[in-house]
C-alpha cells in the first residue's frame, strides 16, 4: 500500500456546497478513482472531486492551483475529511477559498430565453427527449419521475448519459424559471423520490451531481451556458465548452439543458 503521510499541503478553492462536510469532524472516506487531474472520494452520501486548475470545476470540487494532482495520489491511498481539509495519500488540501456553484442569473425578459433557446436548439444534432420535455412542460411531477427511472443509470461512465440528460433538466428548469419570474414547485415533488432511486439505479458520483442539480449547484461551463442563454456572454463559445465536456457528458447535459428550458417556452405559450 502506497505511503499515507501527508507530505505535500496546498490551499485550496471548495465548494460552498461542501463547507458543512469540510467543518465538521475529521472522518474517512472512499478514493473511488483517481486521474490526472481529478480524484473522487466518496464521504457518507457525498462525492467530493479533489481537482486541479485544467479540470472542469464541479459543484462538488475542492480545487488546487496545480496542474496534475493526480501525481500525488494512488488508487489504494487512504482518504480523510474535515477539520477544514481533505488528505488523501500524501496529499493535503486545506480550504481557504470558497466558491458557490449555484449561478446568479438575473433577470430575464422571456421573449429573449426564447429566442437562445431556439438558437441551441439548431446546434445539436439530437433533440431533446421528447417524453422528458413533454413531462416537464405539464409540471407533472409523476410523469417526470416515470420518464427519468427510465433515463436513469442510462449509458456508461462515472455519470450515465441518462444521468445526464435529467441533471441538466432540473437545475436548467430551476435556474431559468427564477430568471424569467417563474415558480417551480413540482421540482420538489419529482427531485425527492428521484434522489432515493438513484441511491441504487446509478453511479454514487452521479447520484451526487443529480443532487446538486436539484439545488441549483452546477459546474462552470454549464452555468456559462445558462447565462448566456439569458443574454449574458455568448451563446456559441458557451455551447462549444460544453458540448467539449466528456465523452457523453456535454452533449446530454446540453439535452437536457433544452429540457429545462423549452419547457418554460411551451407552458408559456400554452
Amino acid at each position: 500500500m502506497a505511503d499515507t503521510a501527508a507530505t505535500v499541503r496546498l490551499a485550496a478553492a471548495a465548494s460552498v456546497a461542501l463547507q458543512q462536510l469540510l467543518a465538521g469532524p475529521r472522518q474517512s472516506g472512499t478514493l473511488l478513482g483517481v486521474s490526472e487531474h481529478a480524484a473522487w472520494i466518496g464521504v457518507e452520501d457525498e462525492v467530493v472531486v479533489l481537482s486541479d486548475r485544467r479540470a472542469i470545476r464541479l459543484p462538488n470540487a475542492i480545487e488546487l492551483a496545480v496542474d496534475e494532482v493526480g501525481r500525488w495520489i494512488h488508487n489504494d491511498d487512504a482518504a480523510y475529511i474535515g477539520e477544514g481539509i481533505i488528505t488523501v495519500g500524501q496529499l493535503t488540501a486545506v480550504a481557504r477559498r470558497w466558491f458557490d456553484p449555484r449561478p446568479v442569473l438575473g433577470s430575464c425578459r422571456s421573449e429573449t430565453l426564447e429566442s437562445n433557446l431556439a438558437g441551441l436548439s439548431n446546434r445539436l444534432a439530437v433533440p431533446a427527449d421528447p417524453q422528458l420535455l413533454e413531462a416537464f412542460r405539464k409540471r407533472d411531477p409523476q410523469q417526470m419521475l416515470d420518464r427519468a427511472t427510465k433515463l436513469l443509470g442510462f449509458g456508461e461512465g462515472l455519470t450515465p448519459e441518462g444521468d445526464d440528460i435529467i441533471a441538466g433538466a432540473i437545475a436548467s428548469h430551476l435556474l431559468l424559471a427564477g430568471a424569467v419570474g417563474r415558480e417551480t414547485g413540482c421540482l420538489d415533488a419529482f427531485t425527492e423520490p428521484l434522489h432515493e432511486l438513484s441511491r441504487t439505479r446509478t453511479t454514487s458520483f452521479s447520484a451526487s451531481l443529480i443532487r446538486h442539480a436539484s439545488a441549483g449547484r452546477v459546474s462552470a461551463p454549464f452555468a456559462d451556458l445558462l447565462k448566456a442563454l439569458t443574454g449574458r456572454g455568448s451563446l456559441d463559445a458557451a455551447t462549444e465548452e460544453l458540448l467539449a465536456v466528456g465523452h457523453t457528458s456535454g452533449p446530454a447535459l446540453v439535452g437536457g439543458i433544452l429540457v429545462g428550458g423549452l419547457a418554460l417556452s411551451l407552458e408559456n405559450a400554452s
